[in-house]
């Protein structure tokens, strides 16, 4: 059973027992999908992230990037299920790669300035970017969305100063990779908001689907030999 239907399912259900109205079940049967795909992606993320020893960077990567998407939006994945996979390689893969590195505080903080002030930008110009499925066409919803993802942003900016002038005080790298994984979380979050970003998720989202629908039809001629 897909997220979609189990949600739909629920909120009929509830919509039966609570004598809702149609609005009130869509809303919480959207509410219930987001829940449960925001559920499944982290647990996916935790449970690669641990294989590969990064489980704690992955979630950083994971949550930087999808908190700013709550405020900005961004380019969708068809399917939840690519969705998933897309935030599992980018959360992964990035850091199992520099993790391996020698960090060094100079290049962290010219990287930071280049990131942030790039991402200001981007994000001023482009943010919220909404889907055809849910357009923000109210002027109040788009103000606020782009002053949310601009806080949001900041506070990412606060969050890495504190872990640069921790690691100088400590002497422990770590605290540079948790930034390096805040900039790759910012990083794909706001390459998102682009047009080049869109057409690289397309790209993406397609391969997963010729991949899976190469795989169904595999299955179904073994079923049918």
């Amino acid at each position: 059973m897909s997220l979609e239907v189990l949600s739909k399912n629920i909120s009929n259900n509830l919509k039966r027992e609570l004598n809702l109205d149609e609005d009130k079940r869509s809303i919480i049967e959207y509410g219930l999908f987001a829940f449960f795909h925001m559920g499944i992606s982290i647990l996916l993320v935790a449970i690669v992230g641990a294989i590969f020893n990064v489980m704690i960077e992955a979630l950083i990567i994971s949550f930087s990037s999808a908190i700013l998407r709550k405020f900005s939006g961004g380019a969708h994945a068809s399917t939840a299920a690519n969705c998933a996979i897309v935030g599992v390689l980018i959360a992964v893969i990035p850091v199992y790669i520099i993790k391996n590195m020698s960090l060094n505080s100079n290049y962290i903080i010219f990287i930071g300035i280049l990131l942030y002030i790039i991402s200001f930008i981007i994000i001023y110009k482009l943010a919220p970017v909404d889907s055809p499925n849910k357009p923000i066409k109210k002027v109040d919803k788009i103000k606020r969305l782009k002053r949310g993802s601009i806080i949001i942003l900041s506070i990412y900016m606060i969050i890495v100063i504190f872990n640069i002038i921790t690691s100088y005080v400590s002497k422990k790298n770590v605290f540079l990779l948790y930034s390096s994984c805040i900039y790759i979380g910012v990083l794909w979050q706001v390459f998102t908001l682009t047009k080049f970003g869109h057409f690289i998720v397309n790209i993406i989202d397609s391969l997963f689907i010729k991949i899976l629908n190469s795989r169904g039809g595999n299955n179904n001629e073994k079923i049918k030999q």
